[in-house]
């Protein structure tokens, strides 16, 4: 009777059977929004995919890292990328180590004779996984080695174009770019570049085109590094190709007054400086002739290039730039951007920062003016004391100097002298200096001159002034 009635099925009310008809009209229903909100709205909920090209002091940094603030897209340039990628290096070699100590921390085996451990230890070794986890620690090490040596044996101390486009293309298929979507600051700056980097996606057709998951990509990637992606690779491209190209154009007289402007503190330490900004605008010009750019690549593919001449009325700002391309790109995907007045807010924090921070820069360089002037006040006065020594000094060596000169005039020139002089003072001739000669000649005749004292005496003396004349 037990075996019959567990046999015995069981018995639905109505109830029950309006409650499973209910849970399935709901079901279809779900499943019929789900279909209907993907098909109307599969663009919103699709990554941004960008790409900023443009001369240099365009302000492609600056906006690049607004619209992936507002989209939660991840910024991409060549330098973050390079050292991101080491970043990631770095830390699967940590991990791998973990790993590797987790393992060797494991309980030891019971040992036996010397040939049973060999033996042991020679079939462990076929399959054992501290191997695996060495030999991958030395191939991330590799990794890191042959990109600082490439770095460091650089003239300029930058990697080769195909070296940076293959980590860029791997960088471009990671999940934090394929899942929020990516903002590619200035790069690709050539055709060549850009055929290399975006070259197989553009074969295959962009809605038909059947590309291998990005996880198989990463895991091809991690596998074989960088030389070993094969054409998984090429596959799997289609995923990195971007959504819209905006090109910022200006010319190089308004580029050059831009930076110009700047404040000496942005400039210094950057690609800004005088030699830098030339070097940069001519090769920006001769890599973007109109005959071979990188906008004609992307046309002919298909991604038609948004063109802002920054230089117009309405696009000098960089608030117009990005109430422009905002409007264009439409609304952030729900729960990854920001929303309009979250924003705002991050508008004012950042508003507010910069005036603190030009409140602080303007303290800083008042206290350093004060500084550098009390400074300078106490070395001028200083100087002023040494100078003020230095002429006493003097004073004294030059009256030390002319003792023998003024004995032998006060002697033997000024009587005399000081007399002709009050008698011209006295009579007032017409010709005051033929009356001194006369008067000079009468108290000196012409035979007291070869008077033997007198030519002695003022002989010796003229000697002795020669004398400290020479020594001087």
């Amino acid at each position: 009777m037990s075996f019959l009635l567990l046999k015995k099925r069981p018995t639905i009310t109505p109830f029950q059977r309006c409650v499973v008809c209910h849970l399935k009209v709901v079901i279809f229903s779900i499943t019929m929004t789900s279909k209907n909100l993907t098909a109307q709205f599969g663009d919103i909920l699709k990554p941004l995919k960008v790409i900023l090209h443009g001369p240099p002091a365009a302000g492609k940094t600056d906006i690049a890292k607004r619209i992936c603030q507002r989209y939660g897209a991840h910024y991409v340039s060549v330098k973050s990328m390079i050292d991101e990628t080491l970043e990631d290096l770095r830390q699967n070699i940590c991990v791998a180590r973990e790993q590797a100590l987790l393992k060797s921390s494991g309980t030891p085996r019971d040992t036996g004779s010397d040939e049973d451990i060999d033996e042991e230890e020679e079939e462990e070794n076929e399959g054992d996984p501290m191997i695996d986890i060495q030999e991958e620690i030395e191939r991330y090490e590799e990794q890191i080695r042959d990109i600082n040596s490439l770095i460091s044996s650089s003239p300029n101390q930058k990697l080769p174009d195909d070296y940076v486009v293959r980590l860029m293309r791997i960088f471009l298929m990671k999940s934090q770019c394929q899942s929020h979507g990516y903002v590619l600051d200035g790069f690709p700056k050539t055709i060549q570049q850009a055929k290399e980097l975006f070259g197989q996606a553009a074969e295959v057709p962009r809605e038909s085109g059947e590309a291998k998951s990005t996880v198989e990509a990463e895991e091809a990637a991690g596998e074989g590094g960088v030389d070993n992606l094969g054409d998984m690779m090429g596959n799997a491209s289609v995923d990195i190709m971007p959504d819209f190209l905006i090109s910022l154009q200006a010319d190089d007289e308004f580029l050059c007054e831009r930076v110009m402007k700047l404040p000496q503190r942005e400039i210094q330490g950057t690609h800004y400086d005088e030699p830098n900004m030339i070097r940069r605008l001519i090769d920006f010009r001769n890599n973007n002739t109109p005959d071979n750019t990188v906008l004609t690549f992307f046309d002919e593919v298909e991604i038609h290039p948004i063109v802002l001449d920054i230089t117009e009325e309405g696009l000098e700002d960089i608030e117009c730039i990005l109430a422009f391309l905002y409007k264009m790109f439409g609304p952030p995907i729900p729960g990854i951007g920001l929303t309009d007045e979250e924003e705002e807010q991050l508008r004012k924090m950042e508003t507010e920062q910069r005036r603190l921070k030009q409140e602080a820069y303007l303290i800083e360089k008042q206290l350093a003016e004060n500084t550098a002037r009390q400074d300078y006040e106490d070395k001028m006065e200083k100087w002023a004391e040494t100078l003020e020594k230095l002429q006493m000094e003097e004073e004294k060596i030059i009256a030390a100097e002319s003792e023998p000169l003024r004995f032998y005039l006060m002697k033997f020139v000024f009587p005399t002298l000081t007399r002709g002089l009050s008698e011209v003072a006295k009579i007032k001739p017409d010709d005051p200096i033929d009356y001194l000669a006369e008067f000079l000649f009468k108290e000196n005749p012409e035979g007291r001159m070869f008077d033997p004292s007198y030519t002695r005496t003022g002989e010796e003396l003229l000697k002795q002034y020669e004398t400290v004349v020479q020594n001087i």
